[in-house]
């Protein structure tokens, strides 16, 4: 018997090597374009197969140390090929499109995703880049992580109606901001959030200045910060707002946004600033 069971064993490598299913090596020289796949590979555990990544890359720690080949929305393939890469993983937003050309051309294997910022992209990317780097395991247990703090931001709202939500960048200290509409990474956090976009209608980012701010009143201020960056204090007429005066203008990590692994953690982080914990009565 187990010489029969050896024997099939046999027969099922020597066919698979025939049609071309043997496995290969797993990449070792990966470049990562864009933040939400350097993170992605270093959850998984195959950080120390990434060679360099972009500068919008800066977690976890490990990441800063390897060289920067530029933003991930203006690479340029010569810096990337010069490398010598093995797999180059690029994320949604990654160009331009002629340099991507150029890498796809160059017969480096390049996995790019294409797809908008969502939940549903962000688990997508956890298991194409899972299977890419054999970690197929690994990937299921992170996008299981991701499912369970979406579900328990859903919880936290406990059916509460959608507050309406202004998502902010550039405010330090100015008198007009960038506001974030459709088909934004912002937008797409709000989603997540069961938020209603208070600009929805308006794609890409819209310049408003303080005045209209104060007209559209909405619940709830988010305004995206760098961590690293040195800190700036908010205008003053960000106070003036209903949302400041009930303090519900709220600084969030520009890291949110990245749509990596991360995304759950950071959901149910924002989920409190948005539907506050019930007051508790005191007793009696």
């Amino acid at each position: 018997m187990h010489s029969l069971r050896l024997l099939r064993a046999l027969l099922v490598a020597h066919w698979s090597l025939a049609v071309g299913h043997s496995a290969p090596a797993s990449p070792e020289r990966i470049v990562t374009l864009g933040a939400a796949v350097t993170e992605t590979v270093f959850a998984l555990g195959a950080g120390d197969q990434v060679v360099a990544r972009d500068t919008s890359s800066v977690f976890p720690e490990a990441a800063r140390a390897l060289p920067d080949v530029g933003y991930f929305r203006t690479i340029g393939a010569e810096g990337v090929l010069a490398l010598r890469p093995t797999l180059v993983l690029a994320a949604h937003g990654a160009g331009p499109a002629e340099q991507m050309t150029l890498l796809k051309n160059s017969g480096v294997p390049l996995l790019a995703f294409t797809a908008a910022p969502s939940g549903e992209s962000t688990l997508d990317l956890i298991a194409r880049v899972g299977a890419a780097l054999r970690r197929e395991p690994a990937a299921a247990l992170l996008a299981e992580k991701l499912r369970a703090r979406l579900a328990s931001s859903v919880a936290l709202r406990g059916g509460r109606p959608a507050p309406r939500v202004l998502f902010l960048l550039g405010v330090q200290g100015g008198s007009t901001v960038q506001a974030a509409g459709d088909r934004t990474a912002a937008a797409a956090f709000l989603a997540l959030l069961g938020a209603d976009n208070a600009i929805a209608g308006s794609p890409g980012y819209k310049t408003l200045g303080a005045e209209s701010v104060l007209a559209l009143d909405p619940d709830v201020i988010l305004y995206g910060v760098d961590p690293s960056a040195p800190a700036h204090t908010p205008p003053d007429w960000l106070a003036s707002t209903r949302a400041g005066r009930e303090g519900r203008a709220r600084a969030l990590p520009l890291s949110s946004l990245a749509f990596g692994p991360r995304l759950g953690e950071s959901v149910l982080a924002a989920t409190p600033l948005l539907y506050p914990p019930a007051a508790t009565t005191a007793s009696r």
